[in-house]
């Protein structure tokens, strides 16, 4: 691994989450305010998607539509290593299903006023920001329409990378010329 004494790229070190652990924090979430069980809230898309549930069977389908940075970061300077801290407004896209889909809808977006609820993704720094309204939307599943109620709520969080770079301890500046 680089750093800016021997040159070359810098990679940076620390984790952000994204992809399948950020699904997992948001399911989690979910799961916690809506009380529905586990595997009845899912990530939307999906490379092996299990079995639907059963007709009237309420569950919750997220993704998270789109992440949005700030302009650029704060770069922060320490003896060794240089921070890079920006925010980023995160949209997660919900759907309900079921015959108390839209119950299940309503109460998710009442439980994201509850300080209690939205305390729990204060360890990964993310902060609850607003929702829009809850959408009919019946879908066409197995031949059928089945209730579906959408919602996007909207997050901002905190991110943080490490990268080795150096602070200059000193310097000389050569005032001969040849």
């Amino acid at each position: 691994m680089g750093d800016s004494a021997t040159g070359g790229y810098i990679p940076p070190s620390g984790n952000v989450a994204y992809d399948q652990e950020l699904e997992d924090i948001f399911q989690a979430f979910i799961v916690g305010i809506t009380s529905l069980q586990g595997h009845f809230v899912r990530p939307r898309w999906q490379e092996d998607p299990p079995p639907m549930p059963n007709k009237g069977e309420s569950w919750c389908a997220f993704g998270i539509k789109s992440i949005q940075p700030d302009d650029g970061p704060l770069f922060e300077q320490h003896d060794e290593s240089m921070d890079s801290i920006r925010h980023e407004a995160i949209k997660v896209f919900l759907s309900f299903y079921g015959n108390q889909g839209q119950q299940t809808a309503h109460i998710f977006r009442d439980g994201l006023g509850i300080p209690q609820n939205i305390a729990q993704l204060r360890e990964h720094k993310i902060k609850y920001i607003g929702c829009g309204e809850i959408i009919a939307a019946p879908d066409f599943l197995n031949n059928q329409y089945v209730h579906r109620y959408d919602l996007v709520v909207n997050f901002r969080r905190k991110t943080q990378r490490t990268y080795a770079i150096k602070t200059f301890n000193s310097y000389q500046i050569d005032t001969h010329r040849n």
